[in-house]
């Protein structure tokens, strides 16, 4: 395969999926259909679902720094979180592939691709937490189910961990082709519907001994767990970028965002947005300097955690000055930020922030003379 150029956001593949996007009838509202099918295809068709498959032998290295993967993530989350929530998936499990699976597993990854799969990763456990048992003859049967699963119908091939009795965190890459083993049913949300997630039953699946992708405990080295946060922060930036550009354009068709307090208003998002860009930009550069080895991995993996919290907070912000600068009308079905700002509502809310601000705290106050030279 031939390298690809840095992907310009603005190029016109990306602008027509990402206005397809944002102009796609919201299965909130019962109109039309609730899938990403099309918006999907175009971009395996253009090769971005591909982009970062860079074929090294047998195998293939993760070759998507930030400079291409930012500005891709940020445009599609400002078109449609789902859709952006989607493509970080699928980043996320080619770098996992990457780093940690053997020749065969990511031959295997590059041809499903190439030919237009796209991937995902599943980590919270259903009522049952997903087990694996181990055979003599190293195969395994899968026992329990995976929620929150993004992507059912539409991600072939994903990433989905698991807890041995040991403790360890482990994975596997997994077929979940299987329609009879989907359930969209759980996933009732307010917001994110057409991210296409539930739950995924694993109960008696059967896999070879090549499931198995890297060792015990791989995932959750840094700064790749949590340090690669900064993706999902990136798709909700972009949200937050347009929420805060929708209320503008509102206001100034309305003929009130000359008011002092609306002004006021305004200013105070754009200064939440503009922070928060500054944050996971910070954090995106940490981590991958720390990946590469020219980086401190444990600062960069705080300095992602802290963008994280920091575009959570901007995009409650956001959200809370839209509301009381538009008012009702922006409540009504159909209105240009009724479902962004419904689905950055119900995105933002990530596992256990407050762990996160207390782990992050106490490791950066011993390091306050590095992040504010």
């Amino acid at each position: 395969m031939t390298d690809l150029p840095p992907i310009d956001p603005f190029a016109p593949i990306l602008d027509a999926v990402a206005t397809r996007a944002a102009l796609r009838p919201d299965p909130q509202t019962g109109a039309g259909d609730d899938g990403l099918d099309r918006e999907i295809a175009a971009l395996a068709e253009a090769g971005i679902l591909r982009a970062p498959i860079r074929r090294t032998g047998q195998g293939f290295s993760y070759d998507f720094d930030r400079r291409r993967s930012l500005p891709l993530l940020v445009r599609l989350g400002g078109a449609d979180l789902s859709l952006g929530r989607l493509v970080e998936g699928h980043l996320n499990a080619l770098q996992l592939v990457a780093l940690y699976g053997g020749a065969a597993q990511q031959r295997r990854v590059a041809e499903a691709v190439d030919g237009g799969a796209l991937m995902g990763v599943w980590g919270a456990d259903g009522a049952a937490p997903l087990r694996c048992e181990r055979g003599s003859d190293g195969s395994l049967r899968l026992h329990g189910a995976k929620r929150y699963c993004s992507g059912l119908g539409l991600v072939s091939l994903a990433v989905v961990s698991h807890t041995a009795e040991d403790g360890t965190l482990n994975l596997l890459l997994v077929d979940v082709a299987e329609p009879a083993r989907a359930d969209r049913a759980p996933w009732r949300m307010r917001g994110m519907r057409a991210s296409r997630s539930g739950d995924y039953d694993f109960e008696g699946m059967a896999l070879g001994a090549d499931a198995v992708l890297g060792a015990p405990d791989d995932y959750r080295r840094e700064p790749f767990f949590v340090g690669g946060i900064w993706r999902c922060a990136a798709v909700q930036l972009g949200a937050i970028e347009r929420i805060v550009s929708g209320t503008v354009e509102a206001l100034q068709v309305a003929g009130r965002a000359d008011h002092p307090l609306q002004l006021a208003r305004i200013g105070e998002a754009i200064l939440a947005a503009r922070d928060a860009r500054l944050q996971v930009t910070a954090a995106a550069e940490a981590v991958e300097e720390a990946g590469e080895g020219r980086g401190d991995a444990a600062l960069a993996t705080s300095l992602a955690g802290f963008a994280r919290l920091r575009v959570e907070s901007a995009g409650m912000t956001a959200v809370a000055l839209a509301e009381r600068s538009v008012g009702l009308g922006m409540f009504c079905e159909g209105h240009a930020l009724e479902r962004p700002t419904r689905d950055l509502s119900v995105y933002l809310r990530q596992a256990n922030p407050d762990q996160l601000l207390l782990g992050h705290t106490r490791h950066l106050l011993t390091r306050l003379p590095e992040i504010f030279r």
